[in-house]
Order: structure tokens, then sequence, then C-alpha cells
């Protein structure tokens, strides 16, 4: 099967500035890879960082190490330090993520906006 992602040794932390600057380590050498037809499950205790994983590889949080490769437009794109351009491109084609907390389109079910880049 074709690879279309690929992350090697991904870490994200979170500095708490009102907590005296702790360090939380959220994230730390995640590796894996998914091939087109592949199912990834993330399963874990609440707080074992799966949300964060999820918005580190969507980049909304910038991971404080590793790689992010995919598959768009027929090439590898690594998009730890990709331009925000690049990024959208990657959103608009390629990668999408529905939020567990669905309220960014109220009123809408899930089913509908996971179907909605398909319908178009």
């Amino acid at each position: 099967m074709n690879t279309l992602i690929e992350v090697r040794d991904l870490s994200k932390t979170f500095t708490l500035h009102q907590q005296h600057g702790v360090v939380l380590n959220v994230l730390r050498g995640v590796d894996f890879s998914v091939a087109g037809g592949e199912c990834l499950v993330l399963h874990g205790q609440s707080g074992a960082g799966k949300s964060t994983l999820l918005r580190t590889l969507y980049g909304n949080y910038l991971p404080a190490g590793g790689s992010i490769r995919v598959q768009h437009d027929g090439h590898w794109l690594e998009l730890v330090g990709a331009e925000p351009r690049d990024i959208l491109q990657v959103r608009q084609r390629t990668l999408g993520y529905v939020s567990q907390f669905l309220r960014v389109i109220p009123r809408v079910a899930c089913l509908d906006v996971v179907m909605e880049p398909a319908l178009a």
C-alpha cells in the first residue's frame, strides 16, 4: 500500500506561564505511518495526548520537534516548519480534521461535515 502520512520522533510541549513556567511534555518520540486504506486508532486515557496529536498533525499546534510528512499533490510535504499557505492547501485538498467538540458549525451533524467535501 502507498504511505500517505509519516510521523517520526514527534514531540510537543506546553509551557504553563501562569504556573511559574512549568513545562509539560505531552508528546515524545511519536512514530507511525498510515497507508491508503488503513485505519489508525488512537486509544488512551483522558489527558494522554490524543487530541494534541491530532491538532499537531493538522497544524493547529507547532511541534517541539520531529517530522510530519504527508503525500500532497503527488509529492511529500514536510508540515513541520511549512509555510502557512502550504498548510492551508493541505487542509483544503489532503487532510481533514473533525473536532470531538463539534461546535465549529452549530447545528450541523458530524456526518454532514465529513461528507461535505465529497458532495462539493
